[in-house]
Order: structure tokens, then sequence, then C-alpha cells
């Protein structure tokens, strides 16, 4: 009998976490799916209209100075049998737009199905489509009870609201995962003095994979910590939007499957000063070589 009831408790308890997922205007029925296992897209939404708890507006911007809301992280993630793939999709790639082209980050202005439409345009298919907000990022952290980060040498970015003093393993907070994967000028502290870090155009897309993959590491270690599951899935569902046919299944099942190392998609650099990075040879050879397709 004892049982039966914690089994009713926890079909409820996950009922009422599913029931707060919102869901994205995206239909991939229409698109060409993955035919060797599935891909999911994970994508970090940089909205100011809901920022961390605690979080100081000047380190992130009004709604009002940044209006709207762009793809700020893509993360790839391709299963199969054989294993699982992950890239990091630098933001700044370009990529057809409509009838222009266009950086990966600013066809969201457009909706989910821009963007979907635009990795297509490159090779990537989406058969699963998740996005996290800036507030909801830093819950999921701080719900999962932090993460352990490689600090290889003490950084900051005032712009970002990142400062870690000490190199090393380091366990970081919600806020501070989420400065890490904001950051855009660090600086490192050499002979007490802090400095411009060396310029480093996949330096941003390298940190989303590495938090990323540190998060997923966590909550597959929660596994054996029905609690922590439980508060990690339901700060998730506050946090997160799908498209209609993910289920709460599905994203445990990738949660619990884990991301592996996400390497960088590679591109070409940003060139006359400005962001926009083109695809290249090496682009198209990446995402072939990692089984991805959107031809059939």
């Amino acid at each position: 009998m004892a049982l039966l009831v914690l089994l009713g408790i926890v079909a409820v308890d996950a009922a009422v976490v599913a029931a707060r997922v919102d869901r994205l205007d995206v239909d991939l029925a229409a698109g060409p799916g993955d035919a060797d296992g599935r891909t999911w897209v994970l994508i970090g939404l940089d909205s100011r209209e809901r920022l961390p708890d605690g979080a100081d507006v000047r380190d992130f911007g009004t709604p009002e100075a940044v209006p709207g809301s762009r793809a700020d992280v893509v993360l790839v993630v391709h299963q199969t049998d054989a294993g699982t793939t992950a890239f990091s999709i630098p933001r700044d790639l370009v990529v057809i737009h409509g009838r222009s082209a266009d950086r990966l980050a600013l066809t969201w202005l457009d909706g989910p199905q821009a963007t979907v439409a635009a990795l297509c345009g490159i090779g990537i298919p989406t058969d699963h489509l998740v996005t996290v907000d800036l507030a909801g990022f830093a819950a999921v952290v701080d719900a999962a009870g932090g993460m352990q980060v490689d600090v290889p040498q003490p950084v900051r970015d005032p712009a970002a609201g990142l400062l870690l003093e000490t190199a090393g393993r380091t366990h970081v907070d919600g806020a501070t995962a989420l400065a890490l994967v904001r950051s855009r000028h660090p600086e490192h502290l050499v002979d007490g003095a802090w400095v411009p870090a060396p310029v480093d155009p996949d330096g941003r897309a390298s940190a989303a994979g590495a938090v990323l993959a540190a998060l997923a590491d966590r909550v597959r270690a929660s596994g054996g910590q029905p609690w922590r599951l439980q508060a990690i899935a339901w700060s998730a569902s506050d946090a997160v939007a799908t498209d209609p046919g993910t289920a709460l299944t599905d994203l445990l099942d990738l949660a619990l499957g884990g991301l592996g190392e996400a390497r960088v998609l590679p591109v070409g650099d940003p060139a006359g000063g400005g962001l926009a990075r083109p695809p290249t040879a090496e682009t198209t050879a990446a995402i072939a070589g990692a089984g991805l397709s959107c031809d059939g």
C-alpha cells in the first residue's frame, strides 16, 4: 500500500512539473528530422525581461536598452546508438535567414521557426528544441547545488558580473555559471594586475559548452538523490520551454544521458572588426562527420 501511495505521489508530481513547462510556437514535424538517432537543439536566450534573483541590472541592461531576445548560446546534441556528439555553435556564425544572410543569434528575433530553418540551412536538423532564459539557467544551477568548473587562471569580466580570483577546480553558483557563459571581455590576473585576456573568437562558445556539460554531469550525479532531482525538475520546469512534441521523459533522458564534451563548431574568423563569422569547409565537414544532415 505504501508503495502505491509513493507511486501516486510521484505520478502527480510529474504531471504538475510537466504542466509548468512552456511550449514554443514551432513546428518540427515539417522538417526532415534526424534519420540517424535524434538531434537536440538547446538555446540560451538573452532576454532581459527576467533576470536572476539579486542580479544587478547594470550587468545585464534593461529590456528597454536591450529589447527582444537572441539565441545567445546554441548547443547541438546528436544522440545515436553509437554515442553522443555535442557542438557549441558560435552565435555569430553567418546563416541564411529568410532571403538574406545574418548572424545565428539574430534569427531568434523572428521566432524559433526561423532559427530552426537557419540551422537546417547548414545541415543541422532539429528533433527537440529547448530554450532557457537568463534567470532560468541560474536557477537550475542553484537547484542542482551548483557545479564544479575548471578555472585555468583567475578571471574577471565586470560587464558580465564575473569574478573568480582563484585558479583550479572551483565550485560555482548559478549567477557565476551564467557570468562565465556571458563573458565577452575576460581579464586575467597576471603579477597582481588584471590584464585583458588574449582575444579568442571561440572563447564564449567554448565556455558555454563546458558549463552546460558540467551542469549535465551534476544532474546525472544527482540520480541517487531523489530530493535533488525533484528540486532540479521543479526549477527547470519554470525555466525551460520546449517544442510541443518534447515530453518530460525526453528531457529526463537527455539530462541523465549526459552531453559529453561539447566541441566548438569550427567556423571562419571575424573580419574587418565585425562580429560575423562565415561558415567554412571545416564547418561543413564537422557537421557531416557527426552524421548530421537536413537532406532527409
